[in-house]
């Protein structure tokens, strides 16, 4: 078992060694890549890496506040959803009621890759080849289908 410091250092790590690897990938010249996040330009949702001791994940997540905002935001992407699993070029989960480990509800459509465990740094290079490949591909699925989400936002 690890101390909170010593846990804290280990993500720490993992995170900044991932950051160095999006910049070895070809086409970046040594810049890291500028991965859309939260700024995605559709409120409340946003794109994330997630790992535990278990799993990691790579998820777009609705997280809206409010809970009718989440479900018809869940609702217009599940209206896409061939179109954004071909984009992808994968089948996804679709969890419209994904409860966090902080407690939060929140929609999310999302690969895992299981099991994978954060603390066990001789997984990490099939880990953030799993988390980097997937995020480009969400990516990529997420922006084909944008401004059908976009489509009546300013009216909410």
């Amino acid at each position: 078992m690890f101390s909170k410091e010593e846990a804290k250092e280990i993500r720490q790590l993992f995170w900044h060694k991932l950051e160095s690897r999006t910049r070895r990938l070809p086409g970046q010249k040594g810049k890291k890549i500028n991965w859309i996040f939260d700024q995605t330009g559709v409120k409340g949702l946003d794109l994330r890496f997630d790992i535990n001791r278990e799993r990691a994940i790579v998820a777009l997540e609705i997280n809206h506040r409010s809970e009718e905002r989440r479900l018809q935001l869940f609702e217009k992407l599940e209206a896409c959803k061939t179109i954004f699993e071909n984009e992808y070029r994968g089948s996804l989960v679709w969890d419209y009621f994904y409860n966090k480990e902080e407690g939060r509800d929140v929609c999310r459509v999302y690969e895992a890759l299981s099991p994978a465990d954060l603390y066990q740094q001789e997984q990490w290079p099939e880990v953030m080849r799993f988390m980097i490949d997937r995020m480009i591909r969400l990516e990529k699925a997420f922006l084909e289908v944008k401004d059908f989400l976009q489509h009546d936002e300013l009216g909410q």
